[in-house]
């Protein structure tokens, strides 16, 4: 079995509450989309850019932190807070969707600047662009590791920083995705206008959606800790999904100016809900598992997609979303919006008490999903 020793995260200073932000564009929004932004669950959410709201109506951004500054705050704080010897540390594994640079990968930045922290011949494994599910498989390749290495540590580390990959809003007005579907059907937009407005419209969401954020955690053997397993994965169980979530390297969007961009399918919320359905009954069902119902479990932590996927999970699985089960997935939704790789990290991190079993569910782009019990023994 594979303990969670320690975990910690790491934020940027900037904090914009979302009402702040649709107040300072409202003159651009419609009031469907407005509405659509007030049902994503997001209150607040953490921006490594100290001019995010400035940002979004046109001018420069200004940042203070990027993912990899993130990611050394967590493993610090998480070394710090276990108190132990780093020496023993074998393992640093780092996971991120939204690198500061393409080259070196987070793992060798992190390394970079601990230096009289983490020991220069520890191992390293870098785990980019493996969307939100990637914690469980972070995990299992640490445990693999901690097998072959009795006596040694792993720390994970989980950093995203969504804020540079947003684009500026600098459309004149941004209409619902019911408003641009009425004008395609009064034939008031072409074929290419609907396309381009719809993804406009995705941008606005995007921008209030994504939050910035690290975690790490720090993991062994040794009893008396939360312990990880069994583990569930599923990846493409239909062959069509594979595209439900696409990034592109160099956006041919005005506003991209030849960044990335990021495409998701209208039919990812009850994609992700089967796959986060499949993947936890898998969990239930497995011979090791200490539960096989989720009545017998004392939180469920879900990646926080959005209040609709989450809702629709937690329709699924039989899960009412004001229940205790689910309270932490739907906080850290409306405190730091979506995490991506480090939303359910963040969960484990500020869960106080380990009374019961826990489940831990992450699904996204890939399409793929991990499950798994966590048990405290």
């Amino acid at each position: 079995m594979i303990n969670l020793l320690s975990a910690a995260t790491s934020t940027p200073q900037h904090l914009f509450k979302t009402t702040d932000l649709v107040g300072n564009l409202m003159h651009k929004l419609s009031p469907e989309l407005i509405n659509t932004i007030n049902t994503l669950g997001v209150n607040q959410r953490y921006s490594a850019l100290e001019n995010y709201p400035d940002f979004l109506c046109g001018k420069a951004k200004q940042p203070t932190s990027s993912t990899t500054d993130l990611g050394v705050n967590a493993t610090k704080r998480c070394i710090q807070e276990w108190g132990g010897d780093p020496s023993r540390i074998g393992l640093l594994i780092a996971a991120t969707n939204t690198p500061y640079q393409m080259l070196p990968c987070l793992a060798s930045e992190v390394m970079g600047k601990t230096h009289g922290l983490l020991s220069r011949n520890l191992r390293t494994v870098s785990m980019q662009a493996q969307g939100c599910s990637v914690l469980l498989k972070s995990i299992e390749v640490a445990q693999w590791y901690l097998a072959a290495n009795p006596g040694k540590l792993a720390i994970v580390v989980m950093a995203e920083s969504h804020t540079p990959y947003v684009a500026p809003l600098l459309r004149d007005e941004y209409l619902g995705f019911r408003e641009i579907l009425r004008l395609r059907k009064e034939q008031k937009l072409d074929p290419d206008q609907f396309e381009q407005q719809r993804l406009d419209t995705t941008f606005v969401i995007q921008s209030m959606l994504f939050g910035d954020g690290a975690v790490a955690l720090l993991v062994g053997t040794e009893e008396g800790k939360p312990a990880f397993g069994p583990i569930s994965h599923l990846t493409n169980d239909d062959p069509r999904d594979m595209n439900l979530l696409t990034m592109v390297s160099h956006s041919s969007h005005p506003f991209l100016t030849g960044r990335p961009q990021y495409f998701m399918q209208p039919s990812v919320p009850s994609r992700g809900a089967h796959y986060a359905v499949t993947t936890v009954k898998n969990v239930l069902q497995h011979p090791d598992s200490p539960v096989s119902d989720l009545n017998q479990v004392d939180d469920c932590l879900i990646h926080t997609g959005s209040k609709k996927i989450l809702d629709g999970v937690c329709s699924q699985l039989d899960l009412c979303p004001d229940s205790s089960k689910v309270h932490e997935s739907y906080k850290v939704l409306q405190q730091y919006g979506n995490l991506s790789s480090a939303s359910t990290g963040f969960m484990l991190a500020e869960k106080n008490d380990w009374t019961g079993p826990t489940i831990v569910v992450g699904f996204g782009v890939g399409f793929t999903a991990s499950a798994g019990i966590m048990n405290f023994n």
